[in-house]
């Protein structure tokens, strides 16, 4: 896998307003990486992160993470994304950050797919109104509909059971 350390081109300092970027088209290799760090001093802060693959598959993902899991990143070593999109053509997450720090934003291309073309997009707000929508990582997703399907089914199971015995009667 090549690893690239190199720092995408519209790479911005955070200001307190926030800050917005739509940048140029780059090529991304097969199993490699572009980064963009940012840092938050004024927490609450919302990040909206989106990509684009202009000529290529659907191998490429984008993650947001603090910079201590970055750097295990770059060791390749096991790292948790705060937010991470799923592979494909298209995607995009909108983050909330509360704690102030250090954040990158990593755009992955998978190691077994051809090189892409590919533009990314992102925009920090300082001051987010109101709430926001936010959404859970697929693995938790799957297991709240796990968990939720084992309860719905119990109870529809223990209340018919109760009901056949209450017919029988």
């Amino acid at each position: 896998m090549i690893r690239t350390s190199a720092i995408l081109a519209f790479a911005l300092v955070t200001s307190a307003f926030g800050q917005q970027e739509s940048g140029q088209p780059f090529l991304l290799a097969p199993g490699d990486y572009r980064w963009v760090p940012f840092t938050i001093r004024q927490p609450p802060a919302e990040v909206d992160c989106s990509f684009e693959v202009i000529k290529g598959g659907g191998s490429v993902h984008v993650e947001l993470m603090p910079s201590s899991e970055f750097r295990l990143f770059e060791r390749g070593r096991e790292h948790d994304a705060m937010t991470r999109t799923p592979d494909g053509h298209t995607g995009e997450f909108r983050q909330m950050i509360a704690e102030p720090g250090r954040y990158a934003i990593v755009l992955m291309n998978r190691a077994d797919a051809p090189a892409v073309t590919v533009a990314l997009h992102f925009a920090t707000n300082m001051n987010p109104t109101g709430g926001m929508a936010r959404t859970l990582s697929p693995t938790r997703q799957l297991t709240v509909i796990l968990i939720s399907m084992f309860v719905f089914f119990t109870v529809v199971t223990w209340s018919a059971r109760r009901l056949i015995r209450a017919v029988r009667l």
